[in-house]
């Protein structure tokens, strides 16, 4: 018995250690590009909270017109000198599909135009940490950036560097979210949870 209890406290001793270090493990610098970058469209569409109860057709909508804003693919249609672009609903369907694992019930028309005008602050995120969640899920924490219009800067540089290159570059909050890792039949992250943070 006295044995058992002494197995136990070592147990008991070990195991907060070993969790802290699991979830302190520094994120494969790959890995942390791949899910800033995936986290930055959310940070640009100053998306709200949401989970697969709360998230709505108009907000399935709005990320994926910020997703092609940010990322505009050179098959889109441009109109208006290059200015604009013309979104397929098929794309929009197709990034919401990949990002959030549905689509949009009913499309409201065939394709949406956007202004690629420029002007606006410059705004991207940081995934800081990565650990695992309940079940096959994940927990990605991070900070949300801004930068003045029109200032050129690397969004995967650290503070120092931004520092030393004389960006100014401000804190506008944090976040968090809830993924899946879907490996077939391509390899993507899919959010079922987001929450975000305004600083102070």
């Amino acid at each position: 018995m006295k044995r058992l209890f002494a197995v136990l406290l070592l147990c008991a001793t070990l195991l907060p250690g070993q969790a802290l270090s699991q979830a302190g493990s520094p994120i494969a610098p790959e890995t942390r590009k791949e899910l800033s970058d995936f986290f930055s469209p959310f940070a640009a569409a100053n998306m709200q909270g949401f989970d697969q109860k709360t998230l709505t057709d108009k907000d399935l909508l709005h990320f994926a017109l910020w997703h092609c804003i940010m990322r505009a693919d050179p098959s889109l249609k441009r109109i208006n000198g290059g200015n604009d672009i013309v979104i397929p609903s098929a794309v929009i369907d197709t990034i919401t599909q990949t990002v959030f694992g549905r689509t949009i019930q009913k499309h409201r028309k065939a394709q949406y135009v956007e202004s690629l005008a420029s002007g606006e602050a410059f705004v991207f995120a940081q995934v800081d940490s990565l650990r695992p969640g309940e079940g096959d899920t994940f927990l990605a924490a991070g900070t949300i950036y801004y930068t003045g219009a029109g200032e050129t800067i690397d969004p995967h540089a650290t503070r120092a560097q931004w520092k030393r290159a004389g960006a100014d570059v401000h804190v506008w909050g944090t976040f968090s979210g809830v993924l899946r890792r879907t490996q077939a039949p391509q390899a993507h992250w899919t959010v079922l949870q987001y929450a975000v943070k305004e600083a102070s």
